[in-house]
């Protein structure tokens, strides 16, 4: 080899190195951003002189443990089963170690940064200071820029930092870094079929009040839901036991509940019935001339089909953020905060730069401050909205889950909608038919590696996915497939598997079963990691449901009709055990995984994307439909076999 060629090699691989990761002495990489989205383009280096409002979050005690403990309250075959946690049992357990902080806090003043200048936030989980850009260099061995989006926004930002390496392991991740994407999360399942009521609404007035199920072929009433999956009509309101759904933004539901309790409901619901209004940051009862700019359907479809099926038991509206502060749809740490005092106030709370904050400087904003506990906690949550797991920090989503897991060790039933766009994420905000970029796994237009979503990545939350009715309700369902005049509108059961969690324990031998059995014959980790957690857990009616939607009638279709669907199922399931003088079921999965038997299983239909077929729907579970949608009274059964 000669001198030149020679020369050119080490300076390649010095290249890479540099890279790879931070290159002073004694820092290591923390995180990185493989690549920028298209729509996201580099503007201008950040000035040195630039003050940031730096936030360091720091790592909890005994998290390590937190899958053992769960197991230990929702395996049905723990001695431990149903000895759920209480709020303060949970906070002191995981409040950060005072290693953690004595530490952290020792190698921001050895870097020059005036003890003075540092703050904890009110629960000590973040240390707060102002620094300039510079300073922010120097401690965390990287170089900022000011990026600038398509549609106009800027962001600041860098590619990559890293950590001293005795701080590494304190340090669950420092903001403002490699965020950019996912500050303005959508929701996932919107409408994914208007029927035209104008052809359908005089013959189907009276549907659900009749035992003639010819109807359902065209718009689903509760009727075709009992028929499908054998639940009674409700019989039970025991305090305490109302469905919690959350919401974002001022999204409309009032103005149309009496008239579907008036058509659509059997026994009729009487029409001064109302949700439980718990307004979270600023959230509105709801504002007429927002639903009538958009399609802002999915309060209306979620509290109508729920009261349908768990009358005469109540709901509860958690309405999240002012509907000002844009960051806020579909930011779901205010919600968690709201939910527990512990999360804000001991071992969590809000990401700075991700999640919105209040009081909100917006004309028009709630200027109050952000709530931090208080909301009463539910049995059973029910949500419909989603994010894109490779457009937000993986250390913002692994505190977040285990929030999630700690509502789970609460008793808490945790159901999202597993989205509407296949093994792809379609309907989020500015990522039309996006999937993942194969070499670098982020989002890219054109990319053809699978995308997965968020939170129904995280192993402590039930994932829903669609079906819909095959031909008849005697020919039982088939995997969702809403197609529509406008392919964007086209939607499939969200289902796939998470590139940031593991296959939890129990659902490893359903998810090795589909693999063996089912291959679907792509490539992994290349196109999908196949060791990852899984999605969704089940399924259920996702197509053409009845809502009723400024005095008019539609079927409306996606995961944000199954989710609060399976999650009412679980309500009416509770109620009897409450009869019966037992507890709430709580954590859901692994009672679900131990009994597949409780499910009709789909095996038919797929979910494609990113230019492929997706997954297949198959005997036993699969990522199209999870195990199967709900068989009520084998349900039962096991639920009240339970202690």
């Amino acid at each position: 080899m000669n001198l030149l060629l020679r020369l050119r090699t080490v300076a390649t691989l010095l290249l890479l190195l540099s890279q790879a990761a931070p290159a002073s002495t004694g820092h290591v990489l923390h995180e990185k951003r493989s690549a920028l989205h298209a729509s996201w383009k580099r503007h201008a280096p950040a000035p040195a002189n630039s003050v940031l409002p730096m936030r360091i979050g720091l790592k909890q005690r005994n998290l390590e443990d937190i899958d053992r403990h769960i197991q230990d309250v929702a395996d049905p075959f723990s001695p431990n089963f149903g000895k759920h946690w209480t709020a303060k049992q949970v906070a002191d357990f995981f409040v950060p170690a005072q290693e953690t902080s004595d530490a952290t806090i020792a190698w921001l003043v050895e870097s020059g940064i005036s003890r003075e200048r540092l703050r904890y936030s009110k629960g000590k989980d973040w240390i707060e200071l102002n620094a300039t850009v510079k300073e922010a260099e120097a401690l965390l061995d990287t170089q900022y820029h000011i990026y600038k989006h398509d549609a106009g926004d800027f962001r600041l930002a860098c590619d990559s930092y890293g950590l001293p390496h005795h701080i590494k392991q304190h340090v669950d991740f420092v903001l403002p870094t490699i965020a950019l994407d996912g500050m303005r999360a959508a929701k996932e399942a919107r409408p994914a079929l208007i029927t035209e009521p104008e052809a359908r609404i005089t013959s189907l007035d009276s549907a659900s009040n009749s035992s003639d199920l010819s109807h359902c072929n065209t718009i689903i009433s509760v009727e075709c839901l009992r028929a499908l999956y054998g639940f009674p009509a409700g019989k039970y309101a025991h305090s305490g036991n109302q469905l919690g759904i959350a919401e974002w933004a001022d999204y409309l539901y009032l103005p149309d509940l009496p008239i579907f309790f008036k058509n659509w409901t059997n026994p009729q619901i009487p029409s001064d019935v109302v949700p439980e209004f718990i307004s979270i940051d600023g959230g509105k009862v709801s504002n007429l001339s927002v639903a009538q700019d958009g399609e802002v359907v999915e309060s209306a479809l979620d509290f109508q089909i729920s009261y349908a099926i768990i009358y005469p038991q109540n709901t509860r509206l958690y309405q999240n953020g002012d509907g000002v502060n844009i960051d806020s749809v579909g930011t779901f740490n205010i919600f968690l905060d709201a939910l527990d005092g512990s999360y804000c106030t001991y071992e969590g709370g809000d990401a700075p730069y991700v999640d919105p904050q209040y009081p909100d400087p917006n004309i028009g904003g709630y200027v109050g401050p952000e709530q931090c506990g208080g909301a009463p906690l539910s049995n059973v949550i029910s949500v419909s909205y989603n994010q894109i797991e490779a457009a937000l920090p993986v250390f913002y989503q692994q505190r977040q889950c285990y929030e999630w897991g700690k509502l789970a060790l609460q008793g808490v039933s945790v159901i999202y909608a597993s989205g509407d766009s296949g093994v792809a994420n379609r309907y989020n905000s500015g990522y039309n038919n996006s999937c993942l970029n194969e070499e670098y796994g982020y989002v890219e237009t054109n990319g053809t590696k699978f995308s997965p979503s968020f939170p129904v990545n995280c192993p402590y939350i039930t994932a829903v996915g669609a079906t819909m009715l095959n031909g008849s309700v005697e020919g039982g369902e088939i995997a969702a497939a809403g197609l529509n005049k406008n392919p964007l509108l086209d939607y499939y059961s969200g289902g796939g598997f998470s590139n940031i969690f593991e296959t939890p324990s129990w659902q490893k031998d359903a998810v090795r079963g589909y693999l063996r059995n089912h291959d679907p014959g792509y490539k992994s980790p290349e196109i999908y990691n196949r060791s990852g957690r899984a999605y969704p857990d089940v399924a259920a009616m996702g197509l053409n449901v009845t809502t009723v939607w400024l005095n008019k009638t539609l079927g409306i279709g996606g995961t944000s009709a199954s989710a609060p669907i399976f999650a009412s199922i679980v309500t009416l399931l509770n109620e009897e055990r409450l009869q019966a003088g037992k507890k709430p079921i709580g954590f859901l999965n692994p009672v679900l995984y131990a009994h597949p038997d409780m499910f009709n299983d789909i095996t038919s239909g797929s979910n494609p994307g990113c230019g492929t077929d997706g997954f297949k729907a198959a005997p036993g579970w699969d990522p199209v439909t999870g195990l199967g949608t709900p068989n009520y009274e084998k349900m039962k059964q096991v639920f009240l076999s339970l202690p």
